[in-house]
């Protein structure tokens, strides 16, 4: 629990220096799986839709989604047919920042282990 009210606590900060501004890319994913989703961002409906496919929504407010990439949901991702590659070629397209290498790694031990 100290952890999340941490990670809130710096999240708040980041986003309180930032201005709001709408834009294409809308995530910004964190190495541990944490992923944020703008959602006063373009094209909410469909980034909202493949969020709840690869992972566990954690909290949606007005404007900030959260999210946590579990192998349980990218399991149920792949039992929907998506693929690894697809997930991380999705995922960079709409991600704000590099994605961390250590969720290259969990998507493709994850789909590659359920894929079987």
């Amino acid at each position: 629990a100290i952890i999340i009210i941490e990670k809130k606590i710096l999240i708040y900060k980041f986003f309180k220096k930032k201005k709001m501004v709408k834009s294409e890319k809308s995530l910004w994913v964190f190495p541990d799986g944490f992923i944020l989703f703008e959602t006063f961002s373009n094209s909410i409906e469909e980034i909202g839709d493949f969020l709840i496919t690869i992972s566990e929504p954690v909290s949606r407010t007005k404007l900030i989604h959260e999210y946590v990439l579990t192998p349980y949901a990218l399991y149920a991702a792949v039992t929907s047919g998506m693929k690894g590659n697809e997930i991380i070629k999705i995922l960079r397209k709409i991600s704000k920042n590099l994605l961390p290498k250590t969720i290259f790694r969990m998507i493709s031990i994850c789909t590659q282990f359920f894929g079987k």
